[in-house]
């Protein structure tokens, strides 16, 4: 990152800079989650079963997994339009493989390259946004990367629907394709003054998460990762996979309908964003971060029965209102690490809940095949559950007001 610069202590968010990472953030969000209210169609066509179109998400968060580290180094280093520039580029690759594919093994190689995009888009923005603002101003400041990359989450399914029925789902991939050049073309080009403005130095080499190694601190670190693996794990399993197969399962929903319903979902999932940033920064962060996951849990539960149609929109609603947790308990990490080493120590964060966004769809639509939803989402509500009662016992506060 580019060196410090003198900057008020109290910012008016947002900042010009976080206009500019979040308007990339929010357009490869936009473009790489056209697929999902698709996945029904895909399979039709090239008949793939439940299970396989698990698969090509859980092959989307490998892609993620193998850059999430890389890229968290990298960008420490390099200026965040230009590592979403990269981003761009491969969204613009994998979209075209996806929108072209004729076979299911084109489809998983485009997955990964996908996943590739999502991973350095969503750690070199997450850097940016916490390192843009003061500690007391970081939940906002973190609600407003969350508002970026779940308003892409939103708007993107309910646009891959609209397209997908009006020039199928081959069309909307390759429209994907072009917003990722867009991207690319753009962010290669840009610079932003003040970026880093809140970095610390790095940290040293014999701590190089910059937040200490003793058994306390390794603690901390474990039970906030924690978070993001049960987190991906339930949005993997659930919004990006389960819930778009029970729309067409239980209910015949269209791509569009089943679109309209993600894109309510990544709504709620903005409310729910600023919601707990505010807490976060105006209480605490752990009475912000336990009833999110708590909610979380309950809605994932909520699918283990058919509601009918409105109760699956319910049980949208209420997952998407309690996701937020991952970007409060990222917040945390930022925080214990005083912002040292902050693009490092997310690339990390973001491995861990990765290795959840593999596990989640695969698992999870096995389970829905041979043993039935009950199982599967129990699976998931319980998993968040747990985390939330862990996090409640033995997270300790990170956020200290300033006098």
């Amino acid at each position: 990152m580019s060196g410090r610069v003198d900057v008020p202590e109290d910012l008016h968010l947002p900042t010009r800079g976080m206009l500019v990472v979040g308007g990339f953030v929010l357009a490869i969000s936009v473009a790489a989650f056209f697929r999902v209210p698709l996945l029904p169609s895909i399979g039709a066509e090239l008949s793939l079963s439940a299970g396989q179109l698990g698969l090509l998400t859980t092959v989307f968060a490998v892609g993620r997994l193998a850059t999430d580290i890389p890229a968290g180094r990298l960008a420490d280093r390099l200026s965040s339009p230009g590592m979403l520039g990269v981003a761009g580029g491969a969204l613009a690759i994998g979209s075209l493989g996806f929108g072209l594919a004729a076979t299911e093994g084109w489809l998983l190689a485009a997955s990964f390259v996908l996943g590739i995009a999502s991973a350095t888009a969503n750690t070199s923005g997450m850097t940016y946004f916490s390192t843009a603002a003061p500690q007391h101003q970081r939940g906002m400041a973190m609600a407003g990367f969350s508002a970026a990359l779940l308003g892409g989450q939103a708007l993107g399914p309910m646009l891959g629907g609209v397209l997908g029925d009006g020039f199928g789902w081959r069309g909307a991939l390759l429209t994907a394709a072009v917003v990722g050049g867009v991207v690319a073309l753009v962010g290669s080009r840009l610079r932003l003054p003040d970026e880093g403005a809140y970095a610390a130095p790095p940290p040293a080499d014999d701590d190089p998460t910059g937040d200490g190694n003793e058994p306390d601190a390794r603690l901390q670190r474990a039970v906030l990762y924690a978070v993001p693996f049960a987190s991906f794990f339930a949005l993997g399993a659930l919004p990006q996979t389960l819930v778009p197969i029970l729309g067409d399962d239980r209910y015949a929903f269209g791509p569009s309908t089943i679109g309209l319903a993600l894109g309510l979902g990544g709504a709620c999932r903005l409310i729910g964003s600023f919601a707990g940033g505010h807490v976060a920064d105006a209480v605490s962060r752990k009475a912000s971060l336990v009833p999110g996951l708590v909610l979380f849990g309950v809605g994932a539960g909520s699918f283990a029965v058919d509601l009918g149609p409105w109760g699956w929109v319910v049980g949208i609603v209420l997952i998407s209102l309690g996701s937020y947790g991952i970007s409060v308990s990222a917040t945390m990490l930022a925080d214990l690490a005083g912002g040292r080493g902050v693009g490092r120590r997310l690339g990390s964060y973001r491995f861990v809940g990765d290795i959840g966004l593999i596990a989640g769809p695969v698992v999870t639509a096995t389970l829905y095949e041979r043993v039935g939803i009950g199982v599967a989402v129990g699976l998931v509500a319980g998993l968040l559950l747990a985390v939330a009662l862990t996090s409640g016992l033995l997270l300790q506060e990170t956020h200290h007001q300033r006098a």
